[in-house]
């Protein structure tokens, strides 16, 4: 296996010039350690990447309307139990909302201006389906073995010790970077789903919130580039409203039955 992985890694890092064999040992040290990477471990990632990742941002205070609406909104959430969720707005006109290893959830501003109580509930939904079925940890794994691999965290090392700004950050540019699968993506749409059914919403709120999603993404009001990030992350928004819309209509007929 360590063969291999210098072998690779010296493709990638001996260009056109001179190998410099120190990097080519410290990456494949760096690789080999993010491919044993346990959850402990991730779960420690999470916590530090969400810690960066806070202090990047412009956190809306709890005064807001936008924080209180959100509070309003997850007071006593129903098909949470057993994560440990907390909560902030983000304030910027993109229209996103993303989640991450170790229960954060991080809704956009943007995206409250956009969508009405129960698109934003189901959007919840969504990614409290990417933390029940540990899509989130699993895409911090990928990010943080995609930049080991680039080596442009230098010596990383997933222990106690406190990760640098420096690798945090190219973490995070590797976690924005990967999508779901498709069949993450639909596993979390059904949790939404169901999440708003046992919470007392529409059946067709996800499916609103992916069509909202679709049709601004294909307007000319300068919303399209605001949903870029949440489209790269969460891709065939279109598919996806389309079974969401199926899955609705199924409900509502079984309901009346």
């Amino acid at each position: 296996m360590k063969k291999s992985i210098f072998i690779t890694l010296s493709l990638l890092l001996c260009g056109c010039g001179t190998l410099n064999t120190e990097k080519l040992m410290s990456a494949g040290v760096n690789l080999a350690t993010s491919l044993t990477i346990t959850d402990a471990q991730v779960a420690q990632v999470c916590s530090e990447y969400m810690t960066y990742q806070d202090q990047q941002s412009v956190i809306v205070p709890e005064s807001s309307p936008y924080t209180q609406r959100l509070n309003r909104l997850i007071s006593n959430i129903k098909g949470a139990e057993g994560l440990n969720l907390n909560f902030k707005v983000y304030q910027t006109d993109e229209i996103n909302a993303f989640a991450c290893g170790d229960g954060s959830i991080r809704v956009y501003s943007g995206l409250m201006d956009a969508m009405s109580d129960e698109e934003i509930f189901a959007v919840i939904g969504h990614e409290i389906g990417h933390l029940k079925h540990a899509d989130t940890k699993n895409m911090m794994k990928q990010a943080y073995k995609t930049a080991a691999l680039k080596d442009a965290i230098g010596a990383i090392n997933p222990t106690l010790e406190k990760l640098t700004n420096s690798q945090l950050a190219a973490i995070a540019v590797a976690y924005k970077e990967a999508q779901f699968s498709q069949t993450q993506e639909f596993a979390a749409d059904q949790e939404a789903f169901n999440i708003c059914i046992a919470n007392n919403y529409s059946p067709y709120a996800m499916y609103n919130a992916l069509n909202k999603l679709v049709e601004l993404a294909g307007g000319n009001s300068g919303s399209a580039s605001k949903v870029a990030q949440m489209f790269s992350t969460h891709p065939d928004s279109a598919t996806r409203a389309a079974r969401m819309k199926q899955t609705a209509d199924e409900y509502v007929a079984q309901q009346k039955q």
